[in-house]
C-alpha cells in the first residue's frame, strides 16, 4: 500500500491562521522548528512526508484531512 498526496491545502490553512492570529510566516516557521524557506517549500509541494503534514495539523489544531487530500494505492 502506498499513500500519495493529491492536493496540499496547508497554504489555505496557514493563511486562515495568520488572519485570525496576526502571526507572521517567520514566527510560524520558528514555532514549527523549520526555516522560512522550508516552510515555503512545504506549502508549494505535493511531495511531503505524512509526518510533516501531521506536524502542521498539530500546530494548527486541525485534522490532517483539512491539510491534504490523498489517495491510497494498493500495489498488489
Amino acid at each position: 500500500m502506498q499513500i500519495r498526496i493529491t492536493k496540499n491545502k496547508i497554504e489555505d490553512k496557514l493563511n486562515e491562521y495568520q488572519k485570525k492570529t496576526g502571526a507572521s510566516k517567520t514566527w510560524i516557521s520558528e514555532q514549527l522548528g523549520i526555516s522560512k524557506q522550508r516552510l515555503y517549500a512545504i506549502v508549494n509541494s505535493n511531495n511531503m512526508m505524512l509526518d510533516v503534514a501531521l506536524k502542521f495539523a498539530l500546530f494548527l489544531n486541525c485534522d490532517i484531512k483539512d491539510l491534504i487530500e490523498y489517495e491510497v494505492e494498493n500495489n498488489e
